[in-house]
């Protein structure tokens, strides 16, 4: 972590190891908080307004009360962007509950983070690799939301690193595969682009890969059945870090022939184009 990094700590701009909230927060004594993590590409935020947009909706769905304005967020998020020398970073903000007077509901103000570390250039092995991934019954509450309620998700990214895999995809009691522990998962049958809608973080990397999908392939947004996967032809997935990753295994299955499809591919490129023009960023 680079210590000299400026970071926004409510109301204060202090260096990572300065940075603290109160231990009566309700973020640290009961996990109630919502985040938003989005990425800039040569010092400009990707789909911003559509990140503020998702973390106020987050808080509204576990009824946090939000005591600032998204002009003032949009406000921060720049000024934390401009304090930081990185030309790739990530940004992270975090509204807490607030501070608890009976170490359960909060009181007064909601608290703000935000913190920005650098990112590496896009990795192009990355998408010659591909990746594995495992699934797991593990459930998580409210996955509409974007909370810091993280526990399942370690469980599973900790299963999976048992497993030599990068990531573990969710699948409920319907046997319904859902999404990654932080990315969307998508499937191809042919030139069909599969994903699912309900039960999911809705991304905003996610709606971007759709729309450039759109008079390209046919689209649907509906469960994947987990009994499916064994005749799709190819998968992956997409978050603000990872963009579009594929999937070429999938616990014990090998996904089409092994490696990143064409498809996968063609959607990657059209991607790499859209940001390199500076569609979507500020």
């Amino acid at each position: 972590m680079d210590e000299q990094a400026w970071w926004y700590i409510n109301g204060n701009w202090v260096h990572p190891h300065e940075a603290s909230i109160s231990i009566n927060d309700v973020a640290v004594l009961r996990g109630y908080s919502v985040f938003e993590s989005l990425r800039t590409y040569h010092r400009r935020p990707f789909h911003l307004d559509e990140h503020l947009q998702r973390l106020y909706r987050s808080a509204r769905l576990i009824e946090l009360d939000v005591t600032f304005a998204a002009a003032f967020l949009h406000d921060i998020v720049l000024e934390s962007i401009e304090r930081n020398p990185y030309e790739h970073a990530t940004v992270r903000l975090l509204v807490t509950g607030g501070v608890s007077e009976d170490g359960v509901l909060p009181y007064g103000d909601s608290g703000l983070a935000v913190m920005v570390t650098p990112l590496a250039e896009r990795d192009m092995e990355r998408f010659a690799r591909g990746c594995k991934l495992i699934t797991t019954n593990l459930t998580r509450m409210m996955p509409e939301a974007k909370t810091a309620n993280y526990v399942s998700a370690i469980r599973a990214l900790k299963e999976a690193a048992q497993q030599q895999a990068s990531d573990a995809l969710f699948v409920n009691e319907q046997r319904h595969v859902l999404e990654g522990t932080r990315s969307n998962f998508f499937i191809f049958h042919g030139d069909t682009l599969v994903t699912p809608q309900k039960e999911v973080l809705i991304g905003v990397t996610r709606n971007v890969v759709l729309e450039l999908a759109r008079g390209r392939f046919t689209i649907e947004e509906r469960p994947i059945l987990i009994d499916e996967l064994g005749s799709i032809d190819e998968a992956f997935i997409t978050s603000s870090s990872k963009e579009i990753t594929p999937v070429i295994q999938i616990n014990d299955l090998v996904i089409g022939d092994g490696k990143p499809g064409t498809r996968t591919y063609e959607l990657e490129q059209h991607f790499i184009k859209l940001v390199e023009q500076g569609q979507g960023t500020l």
